[in-house]
């Protein structure tokens, strides 16, 4: 997955140079500390003041997220699908506690529930298998899958306290 981080350093007469040291400084050392192996692009932009002098850069260094940063991810997602799992379960109980009518229309809506469960946690399998780009590619179509369960999930919890 592509990230973006932003970095920024002040100008001053005669110190220009300094500046830019340890803007570069500051950008290596994130890369370093961060595990970053895999830069995408690098650009400058010079900011203005009043007069049209300039007064600062700003530096945007597009990266790819490294291997661990993508597992964490991951088993935020897993804990996520885990936790509207439970929510759908406890739906699913309330259900058998209600009226024929009542718990047919529940019982419907919990089979829908467990139905976006499982493309969620299909969506987030292929990322897990994929890498680079296509990785990137199946993040918003896993997070899309995230966040339908999560509505229908709250939608429903919301039906049944009314």
């Amino acid at each position: 997955m592509i990230q973006v981080k932003t970095f920024t350093s002040p100008l001053q007469i005669f110190h220009a140079k300094q500046e830019i040291d340890d803007l570069d400084r500051a950008v290596n050392e994130f890369l370093a500390s961060s595990g970053i192996s895999t830069v995408v692009s690098v650009s400058d932009a010079v900011t203005s003041g009043p007069k049209g002098e300039a007064i600062g850069v700003i530096r945007v260094v597009a990266y790819e997220a490294p291997a661990a940063w993508r597992e964490e991810y991951h088993e935020r997602l897993d804990r996520r699908i885990q936790e509207w799992g439970a929510e759908i379960e406890k739906l699913r109980k309330k259900a058998e506690g209600l009226g024929a009518g009542a718990r047919g229309k529940l019982q419907g809506q919990v089979e829908e529930l467990r139905s976006l469960q499982d493309a969620a946690k299909k969506k987030l399998g292929e990322m897990r298998k994929a890498g680079g780009e296509a990785w990137g590619d199946l993040h918003a179509g896993a997070e899309s899958a995230l966040e339908e369960l999560r509505k229908a999930v709250e939608a429903a919890a919301s039906k049944m306290r009314k």
